[in-house]
Order: C-alpha cells, then sequence, then structure tokens
C-alpha cells in the first residue's frame, strides 16, 4: 500500500520540482523516472506500475503549468 501511495505522489511532486530546477519539461519527466525506477526497482504488483503512470500523467499536467509560468516569467 505506501508503494501504490508512494508512486501517486512522487512524480506530482517530483516533476514541478524539476521542471522548475532544469527549466525543460522532458528532462524533468526523464529524470522523475529514473528516480521512480532506483526507488520501486522491485515492482512486486502491477499497481504500482499502474499507479506510477497515473502519477506521472497528473505531474506531467501540472508541469505545463508550472512551464508556462517560468516562461512568462524568464522571456
Amino acid at each position: 500500500m505506501v508503494e501504490i501511495f508512494g508512486a501517486l505522489i512522487l512524480p506530482i511532486i517530483l516533476i514541478p520540482f524539476l521542471v522548475r530546477v532544469t527549466y525543460n519539461r522532458w528532462v524533468a519527466i526523464g529524470l522523475s523516472i529514473v528516480i521512480m525506477i532506483v526507488i520501486f526497482m522491485d515492482f512486486e504488483y502491477y499497481w504500482t506500475i499502474v499507479t506510477g503512470i497515473i502519477g506521472m500523467l497528473i505531474g506531467g499536467y501540472f508541469s505545463t503549468r508550472v512551464g508556462k509560468k517560468v516562461d512568462k516569467k524568464w522571456s
């Protein structure tokens, strides 16, 4: 249960943070995928993978919103 909760919450927090640091959404998504693979190396349940994908989609959505704010600020 902790893996599923972590797979959902971690990308939602991590991707927008990495967008603010790297200024690139695709780099942030790639880095968060690598971090998720390292943390959840032993995927015991398929629900962890599915929840991680859902978290990535939600985090990607938030990263587009953060990216638009960064583009306006730094343009």
